[in-house]
């Protein structure tokens, strides 16, 4: 019965800490679009949420992070690890796109809302522009790993994991940062499968 009750108690601060952040976001959001991205401060934000800073940081390191899922590019690499052993990575990674969608966000009410605000600041060397650098390479980072350990080789032996998260780097950068998502990943994984099936 203890443990019932531990896991009630457990459940409901789950749903008050998705309710906070929700909440975070959506005013974020709100503000952003009445008075511009740069305009808006955490301390705004914090005022019509009614936190104190320090909750704000508890959710979101940075500003920035409102624009993006806080699991940027996770479905994608799990999937990517889930594919069947027997598949090379780039047939691993087809897998992986045609299961997810090829999504780097997971659905969620406010993601169009997110996209076409960030749209505008990626395009610009802006602090937004930034972050989108870092979760990329983040993303990469653990695709490679997983790529490791599909080959069952060591990254700083073998090249060829380190190899691959640089193609996926560059895969989402062109998708983010040079075609400001006008395009979707799957899209530039097919264009990057058949420059190298081309390569000769």
């Amino acid at each position: 019965m203890q443990g019932a009750d531990t896991e009630a108690v457990q459940g409901m601060r789950d749903r008050k800490k998705a309710r906070t952040r929700d909440s975070i976001r959506s005013v974020a959001l709100d503000l952003f679009e009445e008075q511009g991205y740069e305009r808006t401060t955490v301390n705004q934000i914090c005022r019509v949420v009614d936190i104190a800073h320090r909750t704000f940081f508890r959710y979101y390191p940075v500003k920035e992070a409102l624009l993006f899922d806080g699991d940027f590019g996770q479905a994608l690499v799990e999937a990517f690890a889930a594919a069947p052993a027997e598949l090379p990575l780039w047939a691993a990674l087809d897998h992986a796109m045609t299961s997810t969608g090829g999504r780097l966000e997971e659905p969620a009410e406010h993601a169009e809302r997110r996209r076409r605000l960030r749209r505008d600041l990626i395009q610009v060397r802006s602090s937004v522009h930034d972050y989108a650098v870092v979760a990329i390479d983040g993303f990469a980072e653990r695709a490679a790993a997983v790529a490791a350990e599909r080959l069952g080789v060591d990254p700083a032996v073998d090249l060829r994991p380190i190899a691959f998260g640089a193609l996926l780097r560059g895969l989402v950068q062109s998708h983010f940062l040079s075609a400001a998502e006008t395009r979707t990943v799957a899209d530039w994984g097919k264009a990057y499968r058949d420059v190298l099936d081309t390569a000769g």
